[in-house]
């Protein structure tokens, strides 16, 4: 009897437990969405009105709520401005999505006390590809007379898309192969032979957007005593460079004989002035003593007149005057000529 009480017991906990169970909604899968900056979200209820009570959650966050036909906000710093609610549909929207909005975003419902499965939206945000950039190195194998380009390929926007290449070889001016170098990958390299070209596209890609772009290389034998350049080495650069040192010379070389030139000048000129007075002096006697010997500091000049220093005005006028400071008495009879013969 006891081994038969204990046995039926046993049976109904198991039911009641399988009751328990049953009643709990189990939870529908994930659902990735993927959205670029700039796009809505929106989370609808799909059910009726009729007793049903609705949770917005993010990230285990109470973001808004539906009950008795009333939807408002829990939490207004989240999505502040961008968070639209419509009771009509019993749907709320997030406008103008951004990176750091990625999460996980939840509907939890119940309906007249029975919870329905939890809805799970995992949200992916990624940013648009805005434009695609190769980059090209190149190198020459003597060894194997091939060119060996390297390409790699640059996107902005998305930090961490996907990129694919394609191409086609051209051998002297004829296709000869059509969708070559298919490969995935941000590198890729090239080998080519003399005559040999191909042109080739990156296509940058993310799950909202793609861009791509395209370039052609073509091969040519180098001679012997050719170098390669290195890597990333472009020959304008050096003679922009050589130009622009070339220009700067010449600036600086002008500029320091300008300099020279009237640093002499200046000392010339200084040199005069502390001399004193030249032989080509001009005299401006306005102002100044009447005699010339008066107003030179250094003495009389070259040019001076005798006047300034004659003794009496008895004796000669000028330079050129006769020096004769008495004069022979008119011929008479009692007296002879200066100039008659004395026998």
């Amino acid at each position: 009897m006891n081994v038969f009480q204990e046995s039926c017991c046993s049976t109904l906990a198991v039911l009641l437990l399988f009751l328990l169970q049953g009643s709990r909604a189990d939870p529908e899968p994930d659902v990735h969405v993927h959205k670029a900056v700039g796009d809505s979200l929106d989370l609808t209820a799909h059910y009726s009105k009729e007793g049903l009570e609705v949770k917005w959650r993010y990230n285990e966050i109470d973001l808004a709520e539906y009950d008795k036909d009333q939807i408002k906000r829990v939490n207004p710093p989240l999505f502040h401005g961008r968070l639209k609610m419509f009771k009509d549909n019993i749907s709320i929207t997030i406008e103008a999505l951004e990176l750091q909005d990625s999460g996980r975003f939840s509907i939890v419902v119940v309906k007249q006390s029975d919870q329905l499965p939890t809805k799970v939206f995992v949200l992916h945000v990624h940013d648009l590809i805005r434009d695609v950039q190769i980059e090209l190195n190149d190198s020459w194998l003597e060894s194997k007379n091939t060119c060996v380009f390297h390409l790699r390929c640059l996107a902005s926007g998305d930090p961490d898309p996907s990129y694919s290449w394609t191409g086609d070889l051209v051998r002297t001016g004829y296709l000869v192969k059509t969708g070559d170098l298919v490969k995935t990958g941000q590198n890729q390299n090239i080998s080519l032979h003399p005559t040999e070209s191909a042109t080739v596209s990156c296509t940058a890609n993310n799950t909202v957007s793609a861009k791509h772009t395209d370039k052609t290389v073509e091969c040519r034998e180098k001679s012997e005593d050719s170098k390669v350049s290195p890597p990333g080495f472009d020959l304008k650069y050096v003679l922009i460079a050589v130009g622009v040192g070339v220009v700067a010379v010449v600036i600086l070389g002008g500029s320091l004989a300008v300099f020279c030139r009237m640093r002499k000048r200046t000392g010339q000129g200084q040199d005069a002035s502390e001399g004193g007075i030249t032989v080509y002096e001009d005299v401006n006697t306005e102002g100044l003593p009447k005699k010339r010997s008066e107003s030179v500091i250094n003495g009389m000049s070259i040019y001076e007149t005798v006047d300034d220093l004659k003794v009496t005005k008895t004796m000669p006028q000028t330079l050129y005057d006769t020096i004769t400071f008495q004069r022979h008495p008119p011929v008479s009879a009692s007296t002879s000529s200066p100039y008659q013969q004395v026998l």
